[in-house]
């Protein structure tokens, strides 16, 4: 419509539309009237001349409501309004409802400038059947789009909600009755957030121009609460292109939305421990590319993650380790395992840093291997600190030695002397002496097998008592005739502290000297047999069994531990509260049998 002449214009629309069954009409840029065909005319009941150069207010008072906002668009923004339906179910002309489909055109002249608008209008009785079929296809697709879990929507070019589905309705708790008729920023899911008003005029504006809109928002629901959609303004084009209608659309994306909140502050969080992690953790693909390298790698080895990423992990290799790092890489895409071992890397200033090394496979979300994480931690340090110790402690077991050495020697010094002095005195006497170089002996023994173990702490007990027996039986065998002292063991290595073995060595001799002394009195032999066995409980710690029986003559009715018949009565009781063991005693014509429970 180039025209510029109303007078031209009417001339020629009246040759050609005065009997066509449509309504043809032009406006001028005031909304007055300038040009109606005779069709258009009959339908507004009114003659051709009662019309021209009025408004629609003046002519049609009964919709000029819903006309003029249209055609005023239509000269604003130079965009056509199609398919516009206009009803007014309240209103009639002369008795008969008013009911038209308009389409609105920008009328322009040659350089683009808006002159008016012209209008086609189709009246509701001039097809009645083709409208019928409409309606019918129009209410088809509404309810398809109310079956629909997808928020839609149906607005004018101006944005005013002509339709809405149910979904949107029923999750805000409202009706099509509160939004129809109402700009899309207005309504009640949009009107919470001043600023999501304003971003739904602007995307109006650029539905218009044809641009689709898209992008993650809060809208309210019932009872206040929000929800995040994905939301999508896109315009709705006829068979012509011309843009008819805006299409607003969402889906309920909050379970979505929480779950990338989530992940978004996982990831914060694994960010955050590897940044204050105080070892090196370095990330590479299976080519050997560093794709991680966080700020303790940076203080370890000296190169900034802008300097590392994207470069070999040779780069921080010595020469001689680049084949540790190739069977490294061919290990992690093997899928085997790789133990943590301690080696050597370079310093960007050249020097060599002595680390601990930790590495794991990286997998995909489909759990293919594409790299490894390396944890690297600085042990210069740490072996400073174990070389110190090794010294540390070889000096100190060299100091052990000596003095388990120095101790069993002054024991035997303190022996010799009891020998000698075991010279001087009656034969009573000489025997007291000689059981307690026994008992000095037992003690030696323990600081001797002491001094030539590299353990100088514990004593392995089994070791101890074959060794103790050979010693009393070179001792006691002057006492009696021929008594054999036999040794039994049915358990593998058990070991005693120093504070323990002791104790036990002692209570092992007071007891074969006691049977050597008087388990064989007016007999010329004998049996002593020392056993040492495993006790079967449940009980923890693991109890032995310690036995040490005889074949003599048993014990007087009159015996009681502790008692003053002898010195060892007074003693072995002793020794056993220090082995923090438990002792039974049998005893009958077949000899006597005492039982020690010893923890281990």
């Amino acid at each position: 419509m180039q025209h510029t002449s109303f007078e031209e214009m009417a001339a020629l629309f009246a040759l050609i539309l005065d009997h066509v069954p449509i309504g043809v009409v032009i406006l001028d840029a005031d909304l007055r009237l300038r040009f109606i065909n005779q069709r258009h005319a009959q339908n507004n009941r009114m003659d051709t001349a009662d019309q021209i150069g009025k408004k629609p207010r003046d002519y049609l008072p009964e919709i000029a409501h819903i006309i003029e906002p249209k055609l005023q668009f239509v000269i604003d923004h130079g965009i056509p309004l199609l398919n516009q339906e206009i009803q007014s179910r309240n209103q009639t002309i002369h008795g008969q409802a008013i009911h038209r489909l308009a389409h609105y055109y920008p009328w322009k002249n040659k350089q683009g400038e808006v002159l008016g608008v012209f209008g086609i209008i189709l009246d509701s009785q001039v097809d009645q059947f083709s409208e019928s079929l409409l309606k019918e296809s129009e209410q088809r697709l509404l309810n398809v789009l109310d079956n629909l879990f997808t928020f839609v929507g149906v607005l004018e070019l101006d944005g005013t909600v002509s339709h809405a589905n149910k979904a949107p309705l029923e999750a805000a708790g409202i009706t099509i009755e509160d939004v129809r008729g109402k700009k899309v920023w207005e309504t009640y899911w949009f009107a919470h957030d001043p600023h999501l008003q304003d971003k739904m005029r602007e995307c109006v504006e650029l539905a218009l121009l044809g641009h689709i809109s898209r992008f993650d928002m809060q809208v309210r629901m019932r009872d206040g609460q929000l929800m995040w959609i994905d939301f999508m303004m896109a315009p709705l084009r006829d068979s012509l292109g011309n843009i008819t209608h805006l299409i607003p659309s969402g889906n309920d994306i909050s379970q979505r939305h929480h779950d990338a909140e989530a992940l978004a502050i996982s990831e914060a969080r694994f960010h955050s421990i590897v940044d204050s992690s105080d070892e090196a953790i370095i990330s590479k693909n299976l080519e050997g590319i560093i794709t991680a390298w966080n700020p303790a790698a940076e203080r370890l080895l000296g190169y900034t993650s802008h300097e590392a990423l994207g470069q070999k992990i040779s780069l921080i290799f010595p020469p001689d380790k680049i084949d540790e790092e190739r069977r490294i890489l061919h290990q992690i895409g093997q899928g085997e395992h790789v133990s943590p071992f301690e080696t050597v890397r370079i310093h960007k200033d050249g020097y060599p840093i002595e680390v601990s090394v930790t590495i794991s496979p990286l997998r995909d979300r489909h759990g293919k291997i594409v790299g490894a994480c390396k944890l690297a931690r600085d042990i210069r340090l740490q072996n400073q600190q174990r070389s110190q110790i090794q010294r540390s402690l070889q000096e100190k077991t060299a100091l052990l030695h000596e003095v388990h050495h120095r101790v069993k020697n002054n024991l035997q010094i303190v022996s010799s002397l009891l020998n000698m002095q075991a010279r001087k005195v009656s034969d009573d006497a000489a025997k007291a002496i000689n059981e307690c170089q026994i008992r000095i002996r037992s003690m030696a023994l323990v600081h001797q097998l002491l001094y030539e173990s590299d353990n100088l702490s514990n004593v392995d007990i089994v070791d101890y008592l074959q060794q103790l027996i050979a010693l009393n039986k070179t001792s006691y065998q002057d006492l009696q005739g021929d008594i054999d002292i036999h040794f039994e063991c049915e358990v593998g290595a058990v070991s005693l502290d120093v504070q323990r073995a002791i104790p036990c060595g002692l209570i092992v001799s007071e007891l074969i000297l006691n049977a050597f002394k008087h388990a064989f009195k007016d007999r010329q032999s004998g049996r002593i047999q020392v056993r040492l066995s495993a006790i079967d409980d449940q009980q923890s710690p693991k109890l032995i069994a310690l036995q040490i029986s005889d074949n003599g003559c048993g014990l007087p009715t009159s015996f009681a531990w502790g008692g003053r018949q002898s010195l060892g009565a007074q003693l072995i009781p002793l020794f056993v509260q220090q082995l923090r063991a438990h002792l039974e005693t049998h005893s009958d014509q077949n000899g006597a049998s005492f039982l020690i429970s010893i923890p281990c």
